[in-house]
């Protein structure tokens, strides 16, 4: 075929041609999309050395302390026992258990790579959740994780009047260097100091 005027756009390669407005969001939501993953890759590794510890915990007869399943919603069942399902939004706190001295332990993990952690991180049903059991007498915290590199045990009762407290709805390290907790031996070390505690060994 030859090229006239008429024919032309048979000879014309059709690429993608974004606006400036289009590409930029394109860029942004790749961004947001790796971000994204990277943050359910470090909270999954956070959830695992808490793991590490409570199967330690219940190890040596300390505590035991267990992960609160993911809930699900069935969408469609199939043979054979099959079905599809998706995970629906959470509400109850990650860890729920008990020490040796029988002491309900409930606490919720926050990890982040900034310089701080917001208030609410802890969504609304958490809260409530989380302050229902504050309220009966139970051990409840936020372990927060910092760049994957530095662990706090944040008591509830500073948590949720962190406005009280610091004037603002977040925390800095500073502010809860006294609530720091040891990684050894491959798991965040959490109740150590209620343990010693209890145990009238206190350091």
């Amino acid at each position: 075929m030859t090229k006239t005027i008429h024919n032309e756009e048979n000879f014309v390669e059709h690429y993608p041609d974004p606006t400036a407005g289009t590409a930029i969001r394109n860029i942004e939501h790749e961004k947001n999309s790796r971000r994204g993953y990277r943050s359910r890759a470090i909270g999954k590794n956070f959830e695992k050395m808490i793991e590490a510890a409570c199967r330690q915990y219940r190890n040596i007869g300390v505590a035991i302390i267990e992960k609160t399943p993911e809930p699900m919603k069935v969408i469609k069942g199939h043979s054979q026992g099959r079905f599809t399902a998706c995970f629906e939004k959470k509400a109850q706190p990650d860890f729920k258990g008990c020490t040796q001295y029988g002491k309900a332990v409930i606490f919720e993990a926050k990890a982040t790579e900034q310089d701080r952690i917001k208030k609410n991180a802890v969504t609304g049903k958490q809260f409530e959740s989380l302050d229902s059991y504050w309220k009966v007498g139970a051990e409840v915290f936020v372990l927060v994780s910092f760049c994957h590199e530095r662990y706090y045990r944040v008591p509830w009762g500073v948590w949720r009047e962190m406005e009280t407290f610091y004037g603002r709805k977040y925390l800095k390290e500073e502010d809860i260097k006294d609530c720091q907790v040891c990684f050894k031996n491959g798991y965040i070390d959490f109740l150590e100091r209620e343990l010693w505690i209890r145990s009238g060994d206190e350091k």
